[in-house]
């Protein structure tokens, strides 16, 4: 069979015959195969710009990420703004109207730049400081933090008041006030604490370790409680002027193996008068080859049970 160019057309394997199947491929137009490859490498070049851009000319509506502007409040400094607070209170509820640069003098080395070292006196009067005592520490936002501390004041009757110092972390990390703490009342009354715990005292295993207890006591009082300790205890010696005047009552708890522990009601003389007291006092089994006996391990004050 001849095309109408005069050329002879190949021949194909009839359908259902045993030949290899056959399907008719379309030709392509020639201008197809010309576009092909400008379509291509204009795609190419077209990502290559785009990516581009992205490096010179960032989205400019992309959420900056933007340093911290102060400690988190698991990571605040509080026994720094605690140091500072104390410093702070003490010398804003110091004044003494014949000497006032005093008083500027020592706030202006702990405040922020710009805050008045004034800090709201008016340069009257006179007020002393004595103990000064650091309180909880409330961490706020931007590095700002309140510390509440109790003073001790003399003004012609000694009392105790409050007050909240702000303080904030400044340039470098350093911590500085703020601004004028506020003052505070301090409760009054008795507060009201929880019953204390029952707990079984065991009474022959008391009366039967009531002398070793007292022996320690003794030589406690006298600088020898390594020799009447357990071996091994560490138990640092009481200060010069102590002097036992009586172990008035020892209690065991009870309980059952080689250490065990109770309380101890102590008398001690003390700057002319008397102080009762009471300890928990833990004991161990000592054992030697000739015999065995109770021996103090160690020595608190409340046994928090």
């Amino acid at each position: 069979m001849q095309s109408s160019t005069g050329e002879s057309a190949p021949t194909l394997p009839a359908r259902g015959g045993r030949g290899a199947p056959w399907v008719v491929v379309q030709e392509r137009p020639a201008g197809f195969a010309r576009l092909a490859p400008i379509a291509f490498w204009g795609t190419v070049a077209l990502v290559a710009l785009v990516a581009a851009r992205s490096l010179v000319a960032p989205d400019e509506q992309a959420p900056q990420v933007l340093p911290a502007p102060g400690p988190t409040v698991a990571g605040y400094p509080e026994d720094g703004a605690r140091a500072v607070a104390v410093r702070a209170a003490r010398a804003y509820l110091t004044w003494d109207e014949a000497k006032p640069a005093d008083r500027a003098r020592e706030l202006s080395a702990l405040l922020a730049a710009g805050v008045d070292p004034q800090l709201g006196w008016d340069g009257r009067g006179a007020q002393a400081v004595g103990l000064v005592v650091p309180g909880p520490v409330t961490v706020g936002k931007a590095g700002r933090a309140r510390v509440r501390v109790d003073a001790e004041i003399t003004s012609g009757a000694v009392r105790w008041v409050a007050v909240d110092v702000p303080v904030v972390v400044g340039g470098g990390g350093r911590l500085v006030v703020s601004g004028p703490p506020a003052l505070l009342g301090v409760p009054e009354g008795a507060a009201i604490a929880p019953d204390p715990a029952t707990r079984a005292t065991d009474l022959p295993f008391s009366a039967a370790t009531r002398a070793a207890v007292a022996d320690f006591f003794k030589a406690w009082a006298t600088g020898g409680a390594a020799q009447a300790a357990a071996p091994g205890a560490a138990v640092p010696a009481l200060p010069a002027g102590v002097e036992l005047r009586a172990v008035q009552a020892w209690e065991a708890a009870g309980g059952t193996g080689a250490d065990r522990w109770g309380t101890a009601r102590v008398v001690w003389g003390i700057g002319g008068g008397e102080i009762t007291q009471e300890y928990r006092v833990a004991l161990t089994r000592v054992e030697s080859a000739r015999a065995g006996r109770w021996q103090v391990a160690g020595i608190t004050g409340d046994d928090l049970s």
